[in-house]
């Protein structure tokens, strides 16, 4: 007001323009002065705020309703769907998921039916430390004894609701440490869960004492578990039991187990070596025995252009490791066993994917890639492909008497115990040849080869060693500057199981907005085919999918997991939005 006053400008002028910018002498030359910019302002706290999130739904409108194959649905609409929402801020981030599950699409477990909001969750920073409350996921090392993840497609939420601080104190060092109770479906198990992790990678801290393409670091990891006791009663089989009175077992309150790496970096090679060990932790998985948990991973990887390989095995002993001893199935996990196997994508490769045994294996697997040059006899004008890889997985081979089987365990004890280099019968074991070569500007093609050993017994439960050979030839031909083409033709020859699978799968692709896929899976066995039709739409950040057909029964597997899946018929859409 003083300033107005004595200056003499209107109210409704600005400071900016009140000031008469006069031209000055100077060294005799006449130079005007800088004007200042005053609409260059420090941003505001609220200019730094930033949402974010993501929309998932996908419904199922069954062709028949009640009372025949595709089964016996609650509602005549089944949906799941999925709103994650964040708010990201200086020092700050927050976030929260709405989940609709209350009709769940089939396959999903009963306790899966629900809705709510079971995610939600703050988080801040400062400098070198995060500091989180509400529900996370995390994983120490390789997860062999802690790895809680989601997995959609599979029903597995197996979040953390309680808190969690990490810190970086010093270059290449860093800690974790934290505590709360693990999700299942929508209620969080009675169990408490802590632990810590810390990791130093000593080429980071002492980067001098290192040369480049060299790198050291070590990590160690515990977990804890507080399990209220839970009265888990067994037929007595002992000398001197009563056989009339059924014995509850003495069950340990808490568990510990605990993990240790290294992982060396020799230029073009990496080295990681893991070892878990879980104090005795009788759960359905193991027949309430009270025998120690142990694994072991080790993985070596060689790299360089044009070729790469990696070799890797995995030892696991009744490492099953649950927030809830008693549960069964793909729930309560608290860490998680890789398998060993190659992730497949093509449908009827997928046909016996494998699942982690809880109880204890032997894993192997290894693979190379290699890629011949351009204007070479087998790398041609545009080069050539080639990847072989393989898996072997085995069971354990416990010292059992005679005429014992895994199923005669006792209840209460510690037998029986495996000897560490022992290997037992096969689980699985496949061998993969891939080859993926590029003829023209607009036609590449794939072929694919893989061969299964599956002990459908053992994953399944039911059935023997199914022996399969799977053939894939897959083409991508862009007919225009924005039309291509994608077609596949699968063959899987078995003589065990349902038989012999035909596969065929049709897809135009209209740049950038509009896919047309038609599949067809028929089965020799059965003599019947399984169909699909989808139509799909992307507009920005939308992507909508609508579908009809038919799909068959069979496992869903993603990392050694695996959800059995029902035969179903009807319409589908699918919405996918991101913001």
């Amino acid at each position: 007001m003083l300033l107005a006053a004595a200056s003499g400008f209107a109210a409704s002028e600005t400071l900016a323009d009140s000031i008469a910018f006069e031209p000055r002498t100077y060294m005799g030359q006449t130079v005007m002065a800088e004007e200042p910019d005053f609409t260059q302002q420090k941003p505001s706290w609220w200019s730094k705020v930033r949402a974010t999130g993501s929309i998932q739904t996908e419904f199922l409108i069954p062709y028949n309703f009640k009372g025949n194959k595709t089964g016996d649905y609650e509602k005549d609409v089944l949906n799941n769907t999925y709103f994650d929402f964040t708010v990201n801020a200086p020092y700050i981030s927050v976030g929260a998921r709405f989940q609709w599950t209350k009709w769940p699409l089939p396959g999903y477990e009963n306790d899966f039916a629900g809705w709510g909001v079971p995610y939600i969750w703050a988080t801040g920073s400062y400098k070198c430390w995060q500091l989180t409350a509400g529900d996370f996921y995390e994983q120490f090392g390789s997860g062999l004894i802690l790895r809680t993840y989601q997995e959609r497609s599979l029903g597995v939420d197996n979040a953390i609701r309680g808190g969690r601080f990490k810190i970086n104190p010093a270059k290449g060092l860093n800690f974790t440490a934290l505590a709360g109770k693990q999700r299942r479906y929508w209620e969080h198990n009675a169990a408490w869960l802590w632990g810590a992790d810390g990791e130093w990678s000593l080429d980071e801290t002492f980067s001098n004492a290192f040369k480049p393409g060299y790198g050291l670091s070590i990590g160690a990891s515990y977990v804890g578990k507080h399990e209220p006791y839970e009265p888990i009663y067994v037929v007595p089989d002992f000398e001197g039991a009563d056989e009339n009175v059924d014995y509850a077992l003495k069950l340990p309150r808490n568990v510990a187990a605990f993990d240790a790496r290294v992982k060396v970096r020799l230029q073009d090679f990496n080295i990681l070596a893991e070892y878990a060990t879980k104090n005795n932790d009788p759960t359905e998985d193991n027949g309430y025995t009270y025998r120690r948990g142990s694994a072991v991973l080790l993985s070596a990887t060689y790299s360089k252009k044009g070729f790469s390989a990696y070799l890797q095995a995995k030892r696991s002993d009744n490492m099953s490791f649950r927030s809830k001893r008693s549960t069964i199935g793909i729930s309560s996990f608290v860490n998680h066993l890789p398998a060993f196997t190659m992730t497949q994508t093509y449908a009827l490769a997928a046909m016996y994917p494998y699942a982690t045994q809880p109880d204890g294996e032997w894993a192997f697997q290894g693979e190379v890639r290699y890629l011949f040059k351009k204007n070479t006899p087998l790398g041609g004008k545009y080069g050539t492909n080639v990847r072989l890889s393989g898996s072997y997985i085995s069971g354990l081979d416990p010292d059992m008497p005679e005429g014992f089987t895994i199923n005669d365990r006792l209840p209460g004890t510690n037998q029986f115990g495996t000897p560490f280099w022992k290997i037992g019968g096969l689980y699985y074991a496949d061998a993969n040849f891939e080859l993926n070569k590029k003829l023209s500007r607009k036609f590449q093609f794939t072929f694919f080869y893989l061969f299964q050993k599956y002990n459908q017994l053992v994953v399944e439960g039911h059935g023997g060693m199914v022996t399969a050979n799977t053939f894939i030839f897959e083409g991508q031909w862009k007919m225009a500057k924005k039309t291509q083409m994608r077609f596949e033709l699968q063959y899987l020859q078995t003589k065990q199981d349902k038989g012999d699978w035909l596969a065929g799968l049709l897809e135009f692709s209209f740049a950038p907005h509009w896919m047309v896929t038609l599949t067809d899976t028929w089965n020799s066995g059965l003599n019947d085919n399984f169909y699909n039709v989808m139509v799909t739409y992307n507009l920005k950040s939308n992507r909508f999918t609508l579908g009809y057909g038919r799909t068959r029964e069979g496992y869903n597997c993603s990392g050694g997991v695996c959800r059995w899946v029902p035969e179903t018929k009807g319409f589908s859409v699918t919405y996918n939005y991101t913001f």
